[in-house]
């Protein structure tokens, strides 16, 4: 109890003048909670902060939070911290925890902004949750132009041609979220549904034997299920490039197993190279200055590793960089990911974008036992994979908490190897979930016949003409006009105003089977949007912006 009131003593300090109520007390009350809450930004933005506080408001928040993921893992709560990163998985590791720490009862959350869009205000008194904002920026710095042999190129007068150098960079600043607890809805305004991730997977229509098709498919190795003698429940096999899982199992079980065992080998495997399309390797003889000595260029994770490990240290220290080719702010340039002997995990760990990649974490793993800079047992390896388990099966709604964390309890060393491997736990569990699902999706749409956008316009249109539940038929549209307005909507992404049509069906408890198919639309809708839409969309993007 002491060690949470200190913590809620100090969370105050870095709120100060966050706390809407006391900030009304100095003013004049107003009507509308929407212009006293913006009375109170003004207030509070009066004072800019220096880049020192700043600084100093994002240290403080740091030393809380690594508090209380030290008090949460020693008094036993490790399930809360996993259960917290599922339900806030779009947030990073320190954030989701930190929303937790703050308002451990806390289930939607979403800044002021965002709460505004969705007709709801938040209540007079309450106080944001801290979380910590990425802020980019460049740094430019002059150098001196080299040649392909290191020298300083000269002009015509015999002095050093300089040339700007820009860094991609991040900082930190403090933001604010609240949780749907602390806003209203806005009267005459329309309501959104709301609910808590945890409730809205629930509602994601899917058996035993399609979460099997799914954690099958999106397996990087081939899955067999045969009768383990030693009575193991499943095993991944680095060398044979396999997983076997144990036969006769329950369904949870083999489910659990399947997905502990798929987390082995997309983090531990080192036999195959699939993930590498989004990272690759080059090793540098001379790190700082590549020109300097030999370097070998897109050279496989395995292969960079023996061939550093060929460099002689002499009056260059060698290195092994990195290259994401994912589409974000950090794709196509290098990173240093060796440099000599050390492993640049704190570097890397200054960049929320690395700590959330799976591609640049399951490098840091695959080079931990190799440069010694953490212990690396075997210990560490299972509860990576248990607690990626655990992640990913309590997203589809299936608990695996009475397995899970006896398990976790019968590898684990030290409080120290859980805090270490949060990280990895993290990017590798949202990677098999965003796979998992994708996996869903495109089944949904397989069953329904859904491969474009004219598929999915006639889906709803017969819907229409099959139930016609607000007399569309016999008003002046006709059928025909119907079917361009659904194209033109999908055409133009505006899927919204077709789902709240669906859902107002539903909720005005028309007949069964007219409600039960507005609701198998809907599910066809978002999987329509997550396999077909969105990736026409993010390929639009990548082209705008010369990425193809």
């Amino acid at each position: 109890m002491k060690k949470k009131r200190l913590f809620e003593e100090d969370m105050d300090k870095v709120l100060v003048g966050m706390n809407l109520k006391e900030a009304n007390e100095n003013k004049v009350k107003m009507d509308k909670p929407q212009q006293q809450i913006q009375k109170n930004e003004q207030i509070i933005l009066k004072h800019k902060k220096t880049k020192e506080e700043r600084k100093k408001e994002v240290d403080e928040f740091g030393k809380m939070l690594e508090a209380g993921i030290k008090e949460y893992i020693e008094s036993d709560r490790y399930k809360e911290l996993l259960d917290n990163m599922v339900n806030f998985h779009d947030y990073s590791v320190n954030n989701s925890i930190g929303i937790m720490l703050q308002k451990p009862d806390a289930t939607l959350v979403a800044p002021y902004t965002k709460w505004q869009k969705l007709n709801r205000q938040v209540k007079k008194g309450e106080k944001g949750i801290v979380i910590l904002c990425p802020v980019k920026y460049k740094r430019m710095t002059e150098e001196t132009k080299l040649d392909e042999k290191g020298n300083p190129v000269l002009d015509k007068d015999g002095y050093e041609i300089k040339e700007k150098i820009y860094q991609n960079l991040v900082t930190f600043k403090i933001g604010f979220v609240f949780d749907k607890s602390q806003t209203v809805q806005l009267e005459g305004k329309k309501e959104f549904a709301l609910e808590p991730v945890s409730e809205l997977k629930e509602t994601v229509g899917k058996s035993y034997g399609e979460l099997m098709y799914a954690i099958q498919e999106i397996s990087p190795v081939p899955v067999s299920f045969e009768k383990i003698q030693s009575g193991a429940k499943g095993y991944y096999d680095d060398k044979h490039i396999k997983i076997v899982v144990n036969q006769g199992m329950s369904e949870l079980q083999t489910l659990k197993t399947m997905i502990h065992e798929e987390a082995h080998a997309r983090i531990h495997g080192t036999h195959w190279e699939s993930d590498y399309k989004k990272i690759s390797f080059d090793v540098r003889e001379c790190v700082e200055f590549p020109n300097l000595g030999k370097v070998y260029e897109n050279v496989s994770l395995e292969e960079a590793v023996d061939k550093l490990g060929k460099i002689s240290h002499s009056s260059m220290i060698p290195g092994l960089v990195f290259r994401l080719h994912d589409g974000s702010d950090y794709a196509e340039m290098d990173y240093p990911l060796v440099i000599g002997n050390e492993l640049q995990i704190d570097s890397l760990n200054l960049i929320e974008h690395f700590r959330e990649s799976f591609e640049v974490q399951k490098a840091v793993t695959q080079l931990m036992p190799k440069f010694g800079s953490v212990e690396y047992l075997r210990s560490t390896k299972e509860i990576q994979a248990e607690s990626i388990a655990y992640m990913v099966s309590k997203h589809f709604g299936l608990d695996t908490s009475d397995y899970s964390f006896g398990y976790v309890g019968t590898w684990l060393k030290d409080n120290k190897q859980l805090m270490e491997n949060l990280d990895v736990i993290k990017a590798t569990s949202n990677q098999m979930i965003n796979d998992i699902e994708l996996s869903l999706n495109k089944h949904i749409l397989f069953e329904n016949k859904i491969e474009s956008k004219e598929d999915m316009t006639n889906k709803i249109d017969s819907f229409m003409k099959t139930f016609d539940p607000y007399d569309y038929m016999d008003s002046e549209q006709s059928a025909g006009f119907n079917y361009e307005s659904i194209l033109c909507d999908i055409n133009n992404n505006d899927i919204g105003s077709i789902k709240d049509f669906l859902n107002q069906i539903i909720d005005e408890d028309m007949e069964e089977e007219m409600s039960k198919e507005a609701q198998k639309l809907i599910q066809c809708l978002d999987a329509f949007v997550e396999v077909i839409l969105k990736p026409e969309l993010d390929d639009g993007l990548k082209f705008s912006h010369g990425i193809r």
